[in-house]
């Protein structure tokens, strides 16, 4: 199983609307999250509950990396 193929592609089947939500969620909220991924994750993963964990994390992780939004100051760069 390729996790990296099995998270972009959830990814590029999410909004950006989605992705902006889950980015801002903090990590103590992803099992309340993962509820809703399971059924889609099974089907990509199989039954083992700790690779739908493992998925979900890596999606919260690459989301934290690129649909975070951030106040940004006059002068500062991202």
């Amino acid at each position: 199983m390729d996790m990296q193929r099995i998270v972009a592609g959830i990814l590029s089947g999410m909004s950006l609307k989605e992705k902006s939500l889950i980015a801002q969620m903090d990590e103590k909220s992803l099992p309340y999250l993962q509820y809703a991924f399971d059924v889609y994750i099974s089907k990509k993963a199989g039954d083992d509950p700790e690779t739908g964990r493992e998925i979900m994390k890596r999606i919260w992780q690459t989301l934290q990396e690129t649909h975070r939004i951030r106040i940004i100051r006059d002068g500062e760069r991202p």
